[in-house]
């Protein structure tokens, strides 16, 4: 992937918790024919592997589900944050000759999966439900299902991990801007309701002098 260094993450840490944050993902799975593509959620275990590794699971009714098994080359690729950045909102504007641009945070996780047997497969759907459920009032528990539900729910699917062989982080959230432009920036973005966008190029961009 494209990048600059001043798109780069801070360490691995901030990535895992980017796709911890983000979840929804898009599986890229090279076949002998075409690429196939599925959207899922993912956890990410940061204990194993020099990059972590993502779990995961798909309809066994899914083709994509045979490549799985197969363990071919895949990618998974989350997109958080993102949105459009109007050379308008600079200080300057219209003496200036500035360009509008896109920002945005985006991660590639590279490796080849392995499929999980049942114990595995419980393991993950109990560890997602957790991470989703947490904060919530309310807070719903696999457990509602019962034993049957779980191994009927089990058996429909195929869960896998992907331990991350290389990993790729792009965040372009106005490090490479002047100062005074993604601070302009980040004022329009609060004010017109791009909230989340605003948040992380505030943090990406703290320290900057």
């Amino acid at each position: 992937m494209y990048s600059k260094p001043a798109f780069a993450p801070a360490n691995t840490h901030e990535v895992h918790e980017f796709i911890d944050r983000t979840v929804f993902g898009t599986l890229v799975t090279r076949s002998p024919d075409s690429l196939v593509i599925s959207h899922l959620i993912f956890m990410v275990d940061r204990t194993r592997g020099p990059h972590g590794t993502l779990v995961s699971h798909l309809s066994r009714a899914n083709e994509h589900a045979n490549l799985v098994l197969q363990g071919a080359k895949s990618a998974a690729i989350f997109v958080g944050e993102h949105g459009y950045i109007s050379s308008s909102w600079y200080p300057g504007y219209p003496m200036r000759d500035s360009a509008p641009t896109w920002n945005f945070s985006v991660v590639h996780c590279h490796g080849r999966p392995r499929a999980l047997d049942a114990d595995g497969a419980t393991a993950h759907l109990r560890d997602a439900v957790r991470h989703l459920e947490q904060g919530r009032d309310k807070p719903w528990s696999i457990n509602e299902l019962g034993d049957e539900g779980i191994a009927r729910r089990v058996a429909n699917i195929v869960a896998f991990e992907l331990p991350i062989d290389r990993l790729e982080a792009k965040f372009k959230l106005g490090q490479d801007e002047r100062l005074p432009d993604t601070h302009a920036a980040i004022e329009h973005l609060q004010r017109d309701g791009g909230c989340p966008l605003a948040t992380r190029m505030e943090e990406k961009n703290r320290h900057r002098n």
